[in-house]
């Protein structure tokens, strides 16, 4: 049995090794990865279940490592694994802080989507750009259930004078949601855009990102 579970195995790799992920069906993408993780176990059958409990490739891998060994025969070392996938991804997908011209909203739907696209937890965060729209960096304004009524001016306003920024994107993600802007969206939109007015610096936009693609106020004329 152990001899014919390695030809399995073996078979996957060379699989891969020869045509990429092209052929390879989600399940025999996860059943290839938890073959790095599992060593005495049929990780067919693990990959059909998490995919039975969480619908889908994206779903399996959106999982935080908790949630996945809620899964039988999911331990610490393949919930990891599973896990790091996303994190590594955006990570070197993400473009270099400073270096970035972000002029148009595809740009900054580039950037976006990969990064924010697999959280769990709803986040409010800001694009800070110099005058020639490269960025300065990106910070928090709100994490876990964001309340558009109660962000406070002030936490951006903070930290465009400690940046020197000139410009603000407002990006945020609905997890699980719609791709589609709720009037307390455009109503925290329009309050940061005046704050600016009042104040030198631009509010150029206010990005939604849900189920990996990205929606723009700006685009939709919802904001001015």
């Amino acid at each position: 049995m152990t001899l014919l579970k390695e030809g399995h195995r073996k078979r996957l790799r060379d699989r891969y090794l020869s045509s990429g992920i092209r052929g390879f069906s989600d399940r025999d993408a996860l059943e290839l990865l938890l073959t790095y993780a599992i060593p005495r176990r049929n990780t067919k059958e693990t990959a059909h279940e998490l995919l039975s409990k969480f619908g889908s490739l994206h779903g399996v891998l959106s999982q935080p490592p908790d949630m996945l060994q809620t899964v039988d025969g999911i331990g610490p070392a393949a919930a990891v694994l599973l896990n790091i996938v996303t994190s590594v991804t955006a990570r070197s997908l993400k473009p270099s802080r400073g270096a970035e011209v972000i002029d148009s909203p595809s740009r900054v739907k580039e950037y976006l989507e990969t990064a924010m696209g697999t959280l769990r937890k709803e986040k409010l965060i800001a694009l800070l750009l110099d005058s020639s729209n490269r960025l300065i960096t990106e910070c928090i304004l709100e994490f876990g259930t964001v309340d558009k009524a109660a962000v406070h001016p002030r936490n951006l306003l903070e930290k465009v004078i400690a940046t020197g920024a000139t410009a603000v994107i407002l990006v945020h993600n609905h997890p699980g949601g719609a791709k589609r802007a709720s009037q307390e969206d455009i109503n925290l939109t329009r309050r940061l855009s005046e704050l600016g007015k009042s104040l030198g610096f631009r509010v150029l936009d206010h990005m939604i990102v849900a189920d990996g693609e990205t929606l723009s106020l700006r685009e939709e004329g919802l904001f001015e």
